[in-house]
């Protein structure tokens, strides 16, 4: 999974903005969190539910993309100890 968008702040835009402000960002996060987090992903872009729905499912759809992206940096600290390597991150 590749998420382009930039969340610094973004969760504060949300609220302060509303969603509508930042569709193509949400549309990029549904988008990429389509297979692990299929409701918040179809939330994030539901234009009929409401502003709270959105920024609720906004909140999944983060967590879900955290959630994976630890899962990868486990996956590859383990590879690399079984090579006997070591994973430098900053």
């Amino acid at each position: 999974m590749t998420v382009t968008v930039n969340h610094d702040h973004l969760a504060h835009r949300l609220i302060s903005e509303g969603t509508r402000a930042h569709r193509e960002a949400l549309a990029a996060l549904a988008a990429a969190v389509r297979d692990i987090a299929p409701g918040a992903a179809a939330a994030l872009t539901d234009w009929d539910g409401s502003e709270v729905a959105r920024l609720r499912a906004y909140a999944v759809a983060r967590e879900a993309v955290r959630t994976e992206a630890q899962a990868r940096l486990d996956q590859i600290r383990v590879a690399a100890h079984e090579r006997g390597g070591f994973v430098l991150t900053a």
